[in-house]
């Protein structure tokens, strides 16, 4: 048996160490999120999506009356905590921490610190037409 064989052999029987939980959450939390439920009292009217990217990158977009505005900042994900950072139009940078309640393929549930659960699914990427 060749040495390349030999290798080939050892990788395949090989055990795969487990994704840590804190990595895989960090994983699952990419992409854009719709919010479907708030306990705060809010206008129906008022649409808001996060988008979470691989690289840590988080944008809000508020939507209401056929107006759209768009908050940036960074996140990222610490065993069952999403701290993250967003500046405000008004030049101000906020700072709060995120409770993460339920993360799946499809439901992101978190917390705020002032208690308010809000309740998200994932949004399906739109089909591209050739």
């Amino acid at each position: 048996m060749t040495a390349t064989a030999v290798l080939c052999v050892i990788l395949a029987t090989a055990p795969t160490a487990p994704i840590p939980k804190e990595r895989a959450d960090a994983e699952k939390v990419v992409g854009t999120w719709k919010l479907i439920k708030s306990s705060l009292e809010r206008d129906d009217a008022i649409a808001l999506t996060i988008e979470l990217t691989q690289g840590g990158k988080m944008t809000i977009r508020q939507s209401s009356n056929g107006n759209t505005t768009v908050y940036e900042g960074e996140y990222k994900v610490v065993k069952n905590e999403l701290p993250y950072s967003m500046k405000l139009p008004n030049g101000t940078v906020k700072k709060e921490t995120l409770k993460i309640k339920k993360l799946t393929e499809t439901e992101l549930h978190v917390v705020d610190p002032d208690g308010i659960q809000e309740d998200f699914e994932r949004v399906k990427p739109e089909k591209k037409e050739d």
